[in-house]
């Protein structure tokens, strides 16, 4: 049976250790399953100096879909990096694809399920994972969990977010003394007050109420300018520390090479096969 061309697409970063990090998953994902997985960022990403990359230039769905190797494809499988029905693959990415299939009526594309399709546990069960790994670091008796994401403008993709929440709230019960989910940041105007609370602010109305140790739950798959090392939650965190020096906020690692997130991976590509 031949099988499609994978492309493993996430946002793209101009960060080498996110686009490292995906090559790494789209790697060990090509020698597990029987899939050649590509890894592509949605933008950005061939923007990296190829001498920050080992040499190898990072590519785009743009750059991978108008050169040669994609023209001598009649199908491709997309298997999205993102916990959620993000625009950038509902919209943008449909768009590009449309137009390479529109140059050749034999073509076909197919794009998989992103990471949370409902209820599983799956991504909550990394997230916890992460957390005690994470707690583990200093051992503090208890903690409030702040689970972060960067904020989104659309409403579906937020529950997506808060669905994972709650599983983690659940999880965490014997745990932790406090959660809340939060956003990095959001747009202006009320229609977007579905992404509140802010990360700054949850933190401070935690300092000020007593709070000494905290853990702030990436929910994001890589290190890039966001959630990598000095990255703007970092910053973030940082910046209230200064301003609260007793308390102490410790961040999780990104979920995206974690084996969970890769099981989920495998499970799409040999779904797909059916």
């Amino acid at each position: 049976m031949n099988l499609p061309i994978c492309l493993l697409v996430d946002n793209g970063s101009l960060r080498p250790e996110a686009i490292f990090s995906l090559r790494r998953v789209a790697q060990k994902l090509s020698l597990e399953t029987s899939f050649k997985v590509i890894p592509l960022g949605l933008l950005h990403s061939n923007k990296v100096d190829p001498a920050l990359l080992d040499g190898v230039s990072g590519e785009t769905i743009g750059t991978f879909l108008s050169d040669e190797d994609s023209n001598t494809q009649n199908e491709l499988m997309v298997l999205p990096f993102f916990f959620g029905p993000s625009r950038g693959i509902t919209d943008w990415l449909i768009e590009k694809l449309e137009e390479w299939k529109s140059r050749d009526s034999t073509r076909s594309y197919r794009v998989l399920d992103p990471l949370f399709k409902g209820n599983e546990l799956q991504l909550a069960q990394a997230l916890q994972d992460e957390i005690e790994n994470t707690s583990n670091l200093q051992s503090p008796e208890k903690y409030k969990v702040a689970l972060v994401d960067h904020g989104t403008p659309v409403q579906v993709v937020n529950q997506v977010r808060e669905a994972v929440g709650d599983q983690l709230k659940d999880l965490l019960s014997e745990q932790a003394i406090g959660f809340s989910t939060c956003s990095m940041e959001r747009r202006e105007g009320d229609e977007y007050s579905f992404n509140d609370p802010l990360l700054e602010n949850l933190l401070i109305e935690w300092a000020e109420g007593g709070a000494t140790q905290v853990i702030v739950a990436l929910f994001f798959l890589l290190s890039g300018r966001h959630a990598g090392k000095e990255g703007d939650l970092a910053e973030i965190c940082t910046k209230v520390k200064k301003q609260f020096p007793a308390i102490n906020i410790l961040l999780t690692n990104p979920l995206g090479e974690h084996e969970i997130i890769f099981k989920i991976l495998c499970e799409r590509l040999h779904a797909s096969k059916n």
